[in-house]
């Protein structure tokens, strides 16, 4: 008994910070009742086919044309084999992304101080978009949660732990198979393996480190590609037969860099075709891009979206407020993960620090280039509350040193 009082007590934030977020998480699946719309419905009635041997779905030409999406229909599917409920897919929602909050205050409290990282995990527990985002069959939220785990394992890892370095490049396989977004934290790995290069780290533990991640990684992703074509789950595994699509719509001036409709119908499922009309409006509208990307920016990192959740809501004045107070949160978000810059300026930051600071920059950059909405931002603001800890942290400790400063300065008086 004695064992188990100080294990609740040694854990009792992570097990209240879990229990928290999984309560509100749970109450906002079970009082929301969202309906499945979009992609969303296309591939949570795949998984229905896979679940009862059916198999129509490998004639659409979504899942000819993107065959990355089965990823997420499996693993719907292997949920559904446990329990056929929507309602339950849900509430695995509501654990995994519960499971995401502590995962901040974890890799928050190694990027500052523990205050300031249980002050940010509350505040984001009850930010109304990824609160809210529970209630729909989304592929955003497990991968998410991978690739903070495999982020946490780099920080806390002893330096010739390799087999760690084989397990962070396997869940971010893993990621990938579920959302392709990974190939940013890739990206990140690689820019953070040159800056250690540059601060004189050990250079042979470092490149090594670096080779085990991306040649875990696209084992991971290989294996699963093919297992997928060999069982004939999907006929094109995971393949993306239409690689230009995100950049066209992405490129879009008319929508803003997102969705059309007139698109999708003439260019979809046509690599080709495609092609072609990128290069024909790179010529046409390159010099109207500038613009393209403010207004895209705008989009992604300041727009507040909560129509995949509460689009469904007959009181218009209702999700007036929810996006307004949704709005604040936005704000805060992003305004304290840019003043976390000031700690590199000033030179007071651990270098992992660096690391997520190059995986928001380059979601900047790839989002200036292909589709963009505000519910893409689901994985950005999970970056922009790591960073905002050390803001946080940064302003405790500044109002430390100054009390420090006044009761000596009292003190010689």
């Amino acid at each position: 008994m004695n064992k188990i009082k100080e294990w609740l007590y040694k854990y009792r934030i992570i097990i209240f910070l879990f229990l928290f977020s999984l309560i509100i998480r749970i109450a906002v699946v079970l009082l929301i009742d969202t309906p499945i719309i979009s992609d969303f419905k296309t591939m949570y009635e795949a998984s229905l086919e896979l679940l009862k041997g059916t198999s129509t779905y490998k004639d659409m030409p979504y899942f000819i044309c993107w065959g990355y999406q089965m990823g997420h229909v499996v693993y719907q599917f292997l949920l559904l084999c446990i329990i056929n409920s929507v309602t339950f897919l849900k509430i695995v929602n509501a654990i995994i992304t519960s499971l995401t909050v502590v995962m901040i205050y974890l890799i928050g409290k190694e990027l500052s101080y523990q205050k300031a990282s249980f002050i940010i995990s509350i505040l984001y527990s009850v930010f109304l978009f990824p609160l809210l985002l529970n209630t729909v069959l989304t592929n955003q939220l497990l991968p998410i949660l991978l690739i903070l785990l495999a982020i946490y394992l780099w920080i806390i890892k002893k330096k010739d732990n390799y087999w760690i370095v084989v397990i962070i490049g396997m869940l971010l396989g893993i990621s990938n198979i579920l959302r392709s977004e990974t190939i940013v934290i890739i990206i990140a790995f690689t820019l953070y393996t040159i800056f250690l290069l540059l601060k004189k780290e050990n250079i042979k533990k470092i490149m090594i480190n670096l080779f085990l991640i991306i040649i875990s990684y696209l084992v991971i992703t290989s294996s699963a590609s093919f297992i997928l074509k060999v069982t004939n789950i999907s006929p094109s595994g995971l393949e993306n037969k239409n690689s230009a699509w995100k950049f066209l719509e992405g490129l879009n001036v008319k929508t803003r860099g997102q969705y059309s409709e007139d698109d999708a119908l003439k260019f979809a499922y046509d690599n080709k075709k495609t092609k072609k009309e990128l290069e024909k409006r790179l010529k046409k509208e390159l010099t109207q891009y500038p613009l393209l990307f403010i207004k895209k920016t705008k989009i992604l990192w300041l727009n507040s979206d909560l129509s995949w959740s509460l689009g469904h809501i007959e009181n218009h004045n209702q999700l007036k407020i929810y996006e307004a107070i949704n709005q604040i949160f936005i704000y805060i978000f992003v305004l304290l993960s840019l003043l976390s810059c000031v700690t590199i300026l000033k030179k007071k930051y651990k270098k992992e620090q660096i690391l997520i600071s190059l995986i928001l920059f380059i979601y900047f950059g790839v989002y200036l280039f292909i589709e963009v909405m505000p519910r893409y931002a689901y994985s950005l603001q999970v970056f922009e509350a790591l960073l905002a800890i050390i803001t946080l942290g940064y302003i405790l400790d500044t109002k430390k040193e100054d009390k420090v400063g006044d009761y000596h300065e009292k003190n010689r008086k």
